[in-house]
């Protein structure tokens, strides 16, 4: 049987490892490269709306205050804004070139309100290719809801808006994670680099 020297061994695992090292940089190359191509990056904006009737003495001491009737029609507004009506009716408060962007019914697609448990507020939410038309779109249909809401629904509470959705504080949304891609790209590449080198050095020193 053949010896081997402690160089000769050390020598066999220095390449080895420099090919693991390779085989894992080309898997981390390789992953992040087909991360970035089925990435695909959006952005959302919301604006919130509180609908209620104002408290008067006489509604504040009724049997069923006025408060809790508005809370059990916030799933009816919630309907209500996101029906197509209100959608039209956003599109009026977009500029020229938006609304040659958006049709009635894109903004329908993107627009989502969500009433919030327990409360009066109403949450719009707009999910679009870029910060700006996000933030444009759920201004204009928070105006849009507060002209719908009483012809659809007389004597609904009053439409209150609160603060204007900006760029500054869109959410950005990203469909696939980098990083993630890229770091099981690196093991992927790192284990089949020590099977490789494992099955070479097996090979050489012991079955040959």
């Amino acid at each position: 049987m053949k010896e081997y020297q402690l160089k000769d061994v050390k020598a066999s695992f220095v390449k080895a490892a420099v090919f693991t090292v390779i085989m894992a940089l080309l898997g981390g190359a390789g992953m992040f490269v087909v991360a970035k191509h089925k990435q695909h990056i959006s952005y959302t904006a919301e604006r919130f709306v509180v609908i209620s009737h104002p408290i008067t003495t006489q509604t504040a001491t009724s049997a069923s205050p006025i408060t809790n009737t508005d809370q059990q029609m916030m799933l009816t507004y919630e309907e209500i804004a996101n029906d197509p009506m209100v959608a039209k009716a956003a599109r009026k408060h977009l500029t020229k070139s938006q609304r040659k962007e958006y049709s009635a019914d894109q903004i329908s697609q993107d627009l989502d309100a969500k009433a919030k448990p327990q409360s009066l507020a109403l949450r719009l939410k707009v999910t679009t290719n870029s910060p700006k038309n996000a933030a444009a779109l759920v201004n204009a249909a928070a105006e849009g809801l507060k002209e719908t809401l009483p012809k659809i629904q007389p004597g609904a509470g009053n439409v209150k808006l609160l603060a204007k959705a900006t760029e500054d504080n869109v959410e950005l949304n990203k469909s696939t994670n980098v990083k993630k891609y890229t770091a099981a790209g690196l093991a992927l590449g790192g284990l089949v680099g020590i099977v490789i080198s494992f099955v070479v050095i097996t090979w050489r020193r012991v079955l040959k």
